[in-house]
């Protein structure tokens, strides 16, 4: 563990060192991918007008995480502020490794964040969730839409799905059709993190959930679990062969390529689908909210969020950036350099939503505005990669779908020590 921790700050400290400082007035830690690009170009522009030096040093997504634990364990502040994805919030805030922004708003005269924000934008960055002080403010808007080929759709005798049942009357056509080439819908059921994300919404269309209100008991194995995951292997059977290892870039491939007709997916991959260089599908793809099950449906959230770490030693300059690169101009900017916005004025600002890359913008403010934060849990990535193996197993055929189930509780309520 100490030798890893001394490689973690040594990649670190190499990688300050390589973009021109050994140190700098703002480090901030972000994310490969255009989440984290939006961030350091955000960065560079701060720089410059404020004289500042910003430094963002960028990881792929796992080591973000370790990287910025490590950090707040040993207290090194070697990062001011960390974007995080959401989910992430309860691990770092229950350890004391983010700062309670509360005394920064009052110093500025406001009372938290400003209205303009979409309201479950700022819900996940409170912890307790909705409730508590805000630990970091919203800077993409990541929520889960259904994307589908409407031609496809209507040729099945579907006009608009509503329903996971229409989505499944439309897929059986489609791929029975298909001849082995064509298939009606196409899911991530990759272990851990894949399969969990396509999972958690259909879950939660069927009223299942992985805890109790309270968080005091594990509820998988459940008559709601058992309906969802019905439906979970409904829409394996209508998908390619071999999904059980799919991530969301052979999902995005299949739908761009025009060989499946629908999936759940991140916003994100619009550009793909819109881009003529990328995708057989340009214009031909629409976006509705997560269909329905016995309970209206409900978008996976996965916003990325800005928090100052607790050990930062320059934690005012840091408020300070963060409430520039979260103000309306800034994420307006952000979304022209291809991040989702979590602001009213820019989801609705005239010169975007006029665009066609941007006519998502409605559905996904809606599905943002229904959706359900992952189980906010301090131990929620060692749950989901339980859970995600249990599922993507289901998926491979090697277990039933009822044991996925049995396991998946027993899994989760070991971690929690809620049984």
């Amino acid at each position: 563990m100490l030798r890893r921790l001394f490689l973690t700050l040594a990649i670190a400290t190499s990688a300050l060192a390589i973009n021109g400082a050994a140190w700098a007035d703002i480090t901030i830690l972000v994310p490969s991918g255009s989440e984290g690009d939006g961030l350091r170009a955000a960065a560079d522009d701060y720089g410059k007008l404020k004289g500042t030096k910003v430094e963002a040093v960028q990881a792929p997504y796992a080591n973000v995480f370790e990287q910025g634990a490590n950090a707040g364990a040993t207290k090194s502040g070697v990062f001011d502020i960390i974007l995080m994805d959401d989910p992430w919030i309860p691990f770092f805030a229950e350890n004391g490794h983010l700062e309670d922004l509360t005394a920064y708003f009052k110093k500025a005269g406001m009372e938290g964040p400003d209205s303009d924000f979409l309201s479950k934008s700022l819900a996940v960055c409170r912890n307790p969730y909705n409730t508590g002080p805000y630990v970091c403010l919203p800077y993409v808007g990541n929520a889960q839409m259904f994307f589908y080929d409407a031609a496809k759709y209507k040729e099945a005798g579907v006009d608009a799905p509503k329903t996971w049942d229409d989505v499944l009357k439309a897929s059986k056509k489609l791929t029975e059709s298909g001849g082995g080439r064509y298939f009606g819908y196409v899911f991530r059921g990759g272990q851990g993190n894949p399969v969990v994300a396509d999972f958690m919404p259909i879950f939660w269309s069927y009223g299942a959930d992985m805890f109790n209100a309270d968080r005091t008991k594990v509820t998988i194995d459940t008559p709601e679990g058992a309906a969802a995951m019905k439906t979970f292997m409904a829409l394996r059977d209508v998908s390619p062969k071999g999904v059980e290892s799919y991530n969301a870039n052979e999902v995005g491939t299949a739908l761009a390529a025009g060989t499946a007709a629908s999936s759940i997916n991140w916003p994100n991959y619009v550009a793909t689908f819109e881009d003529p260089t990328q995708s057989k599908m340009v214009g031909k793809i629409s976006y509705s909210p997560i269909p329905a099950g016995t309970k209206p449906g409900s978008s996976e959230i996965g916003h990325w969020t800005m928090g100052i770490m607790s050990a930062s030693k320059n934690k005012q300059e840091a408020f300070d950036f963060m409430m520039w690169a979260t103000s309306p101009e800034q994420i307006k900017i952000s979304a022209l350099r291809g991040n989702p916005p979590v602001r009213t004025s820019v989801f609705t600002d005239p010169e975007l939503t006029s665009q066609e890359k941007f006519r998502h913008y409605p559905v996904l403010m809606e599905a943002i505005q229904a959706s359900t934060p992952r189980p906010r849990h301090p131990k929620w990535p060692e749950i989901e990669n339980a859970f995600g193996i249990e599922l993507s197993k289901a998926v491979a055929g090697t277990i039933t779908p009822e044991e996925a189930l049995k396991n998946s509780q027993e899994a989760v309520s070991k971690i929690t020590n809620l049984y």
